[in-house]
């Protein structure tokens, strides 16, 4: 089998979930932390094992005992990252870009002011989460040791890198840096709309390789079909927005929403299923008679017998605005302001947006009318954001990595 080394946030099982079509096809190795203390969880074991940077010299050492046929990052962003990628491309590696999440330009390119809200230190992946004195300093003797090791392009580059980084958003430093040594040789993205992100961002130049597969980990919810009896439920995707400070929320704040919409339910009889962000615990909702939170593993049942979602901006709110029986309801009560976050469902048709909760008893009232409305516009919406809705983008992504082309 093929080794495939995977860098990224391996800790998300929604991520490890792109590659369940790949299990049994190629090796896996995760890449990401400094030790072993910031591993939760061992879902990952499902796909294969984990290394840590600390343990290798530098990067050369690392790619030559891990022989990876195909290098897969989440994103580039740290100082770690880039030096990897740069090795990569010294070594004809090949690497590529994938897609883990929403990427949209009204986001990430129009809201870029609110999406870069903290203005993260690079290093924080590596040396801020509590981990042990020696593992911190066996990542910093890493870095420092692939500088060395690099040819004086490459090393300068990584260099210029990790000066600008220090002193700007991720955001700025993709503006300040533009170079094709801080970019993968490919992209594998979920549809053209998520591709015109990184077209934006990174600033590509045409014709850039990119690879479309639709959503890997969305793949079981293709052939859900509406039950015959719907129950009164709203499902609420939740996106956890208190919890980095994202368009003005914050943990009081989201308090008093919470109890608002509860009261809306309790009073049109609506029992609130609740979808938490991976980033949340259950414990950020108070459930009751009619509030529960839903696991993954419940959550096609639910989908089946509700019709009304309602969900701030959420990579899960792709597949179910294209789902026939769904009607979508977009909160865009953010206390920054009237941001219109999901303004590309809402441009879409499919979706209704709620600019207060105020609003939300007229559209459960007029539910029907609204569903009508967005019904036609489904299957445009499906075909710009999610490619091919057919349950296989798990095994397009599986081919790519078999495969010995770019």
């Amino acid at each position: 089998m093929l080794n495939i080394l995977v860098v990224g946030n391996y800790n998300r099982k929604d991520y490890l979930d792109l590659f369940q079509a790949s299990r049994g096809y190629c090796n896996f190795t995760f890449l990401e932390f400094t030790s072993t203390k910031e591993v939760q969880g061992d879902y990952y074991q499902n796909f294969g094992e984990a290394i840590f940077w600390g343990d290798y010299q530098n990067t050369f050492q690392l790619l030559e005992e891990v022989k990876p046929h195909k290098v897969i990052f989440f994103f580039i962003e740290t100082y770690h990252h880039v030096a990897l990628n740069v090795t990569c491309k010294l070594l004809n590696i090949k690497t590529y870009l994938l897609d883990h999440g929403i990427r949209d330009l009204n986001i990430n390119v129009r809201l870029e002011n609110h999406a870069k809200h903290i203005k993260q230190n690079p290093l924080q992946t590596f040396y801020n989460r509590g981990t042990q004195l020696v593992p911190r300093l066996k990542t910093r003797l890493f870095l420092l040791n692939t500088l060395k090791a690099l040819p004086e392009t490459e090393s300068n580059f990584l260099k210029n890198y990790i000066k600008i980084r220090k002193k700007n958003s991720i955001w700025d430093t993709y503006k300040l840096i533009i170079s094709p040594l801080r970019l993968t040789d490919a992209f594998i993205c979920f549809s053209e709309k998520t591709y015109a992100v990184h077209q934006a961002i990174d600033h590509l130049p045409p014709n850039y390789p990119v690879h479309y597969i639709g959503i890997p980990f969305f793949d079981h919810l293709t052939f859900i079909k509406p039950r015959e009896s719907i129950q009164k439920t709203i499902l609420f995707i939740d996106q956890g927005l208190a919890i980095p400070r994202l368009f003005g929320w914050n943990k009081q704040n989201f308090k008093e929403f919470q109890d608002g919409l509860v009261l809306i339910c309790a009073k049109y009889g609506h029992l609130l299923k609740i979808k938490l962000h991976p980033r949340q615990n259950p414990q950020d909702w108070e459930t009751s008679g009619i509030v529960s939170v839903v696991t993954d593993e419940q959550l096609p049942q639910i989908i089946a017998e509700t019709n009304i979602v309602l969900g701030f901006t959420s990579t899960l709110l792709l597949p179910l605005a294209a789902l026939e029986h769904i009607t979508l309801l977009t909160l865009e009560n953010h206390p920054a302001g009237k941001l219109d976050v999901s303004k590309s469902f809402i441009d879409a048709g499919v979706a209704h947006p709620i600019y207060s909760l105020d609003e939300l008893p007229w559209a459960l009232e007029n539910i029907e009318a609204l569903h009508k409305k967005q019904l036609p516009n489904k299957r445009q919406f499906e075909e710009d954001w999610l490619y091919e809705f057919d349950g296989k983008a798990g095994e397009r992504l599986r081919d790519i990595l078999l495969s010995y082309e770019l």
